[in-house]
């Protein structure tokens, strides 16, 4: 149970053996640590043109590290997790992780060709999901119910501090005192935090589960299936203009590049405290909060189809349709981490993957759109079309559910 952040659990131990550790400070090691993976993950595109003239490649090359990075998360992310989910004991897994990532992160600070960039980037991404995964299942693990929402919201937190502070901070670092510089900083801190996270865990019971079987097996349940596809729909939704929204910004709404910038920190704090909220509000009502989070994300895209024309009205918005786009997925992964709680370590990597997957799907509807000319101005209605599949989805999979229960 979870008393001022104190937690005492006999979580996978003997009924009477206890375990006491501060939870609030587990916690804050955790979202230092997806801080760094999701600053390394989108700092590679703020730098990209320094890469591309220092390892003598186009830019569009360059951006194959970008793609590359996306790739291994969905394929590799959950091979490496099968891979070890016969590991037990949780401080060795997270020095092995992060072992990877940080042994990642040198290389691409000494890589003096695209290759060896290449190589890097898939051992930086390699344990992104993985490791991810593990810190939601571990914090969930550690406290009641009631409180599983915000604890996700808390460590999802760090990759929208990613994009709020790390990114921008990296690309100022390697602007000014060479790219290379970011990339061994980020090493530096994440060797910090993953000590520090390790000695807080130290005393964290054994992870529970019955190996890959009964990890494959949890595909299996509808509520896993459903959580997965309100994840891919929700989030193509959101980065159908996402992905497009600098140009969109720019060339539809009329505002300058130094404008845009400003716009990005607004939507990246709307993205926290969507984030947030949608911890907070799960913990009360999970299927209200989903509908809540779905409608919001549906109307935010719609009104900006409508009045994204008119500088006045879509700066501020920005942080609406971030708050909207964001505060989806802690509900979601509390969703599904109960869904598959015999087995979640899979089915939250997956999740997580799924992100990455979606983000790309949304670029590719967004990409296609523009191709055929229909123009920035439709890609809101086109991510809120997508966004309402997903609130389709979720009332379809309920009223079934009921029907069921009820027969």
């Amino acid at each position: 149970y979870w008393t001022g952040g104190i937690v005492t659990s006999n979580i996978n131990t003997s009924p009477h053996k206890e375990i006491s550790m501060n939870i609030n400070l587990l916690i804050f090691w955790m979202l230092l640590g997806v801080f760094g993976v999701g600053t390394i993950e989108y700092l590679i595109a703020g730098v990209l043109p320094q890469i591309a003239s220092d390892v003598a490649v186009s830019e569009a090359t360059a951006g194959l590290l970008v793609t590359v990075y996306a790739l291994t998360v969905v394929v590799g992310g959950p091979a490496l997790t099968i891979f070890t989910s016969r590991v037990k004991r949780i401080p060795p897994l997270i020095v092995g992780l992060m072992t990877l990532f940080i042994t990642g992160n040198v290389l691409t600070s000494v890589a003096h060709n695209f290759i060896i960039l290449i190589i890097a980037r898939i051992m930086t991404a390699l344990p992104h999901a993985t490791f991810f995964a593990l810190c939601l299942v571990v914090a969930t693990t550690l406290v009641e119910p009631e409180f599983q929402g915000r604890v996700i919201s808390r460590i999802t937190l760090g990759l929208n501090l990613a994009t709020v502070l790390g990114v921008p901070l990296g690309t100022l670092v390697g602007n000014q005192y060479g790219w290379r510089t970011s990339f061994v900083i980020v090493a530096v801190l994440q060797t910090v935090v993953t000590v520090a996270l390790v000695l807080t865990i130290r005393r964290v019971p054994e992870r529970s589960g019955g190996g890959i079987a009964a990890e494959v097996k949890v595909f299996r349940r509808g509520e896993v299936l459903k959580a997965l596809g309100l994840t891919m729909l929700s989030q193509a939704g959101l980065f159908v203009l996402f992905t497009f929204i600098s140009p969109y910004l720019g060339q539809h709404t009329g505002f300058r590049s130094s404008t845009i910038t400003v716009l990005l920190f607004v939507f990246g704090i709307g993205s926290i405290v969507g984030n947030i909220l949608g911890g907070y509000y799960a913990d009360k009502n999970m299927n209200v909060t989903l509908y809540g989070a779905l409608g919001s994300l549906v109307l935010s895209m719609l009104i900006l189809f409508f009045l994204g024309k008119y500088p006045w009205f879509t700066g501020p918005w920005m942080f609406v349709v971030g708050a909207a786009g964001f505060s989806i997925i802690s509900p979601l992964t509390s969703k599904l981490i109960d869904a598959a709680s015999s087995a979640p370590n899979l089915a939250t990597t997956v999740n997580i993957a799924g992100f990455q997957l979606a983000n790309a799907v949304g670029a590719w509807i967004g990409s296609m759109s523009l191709s055929l000319g229909l123009g920035l101005g439709v890609l809101p209605l086109l991510g809120a079309v997508l966004a309402l599949a997903a609130a389709a989805l979720l009332w379809v999979a309920n009223t079934f559910t009921s029907n069921y229960e009820t027969k």
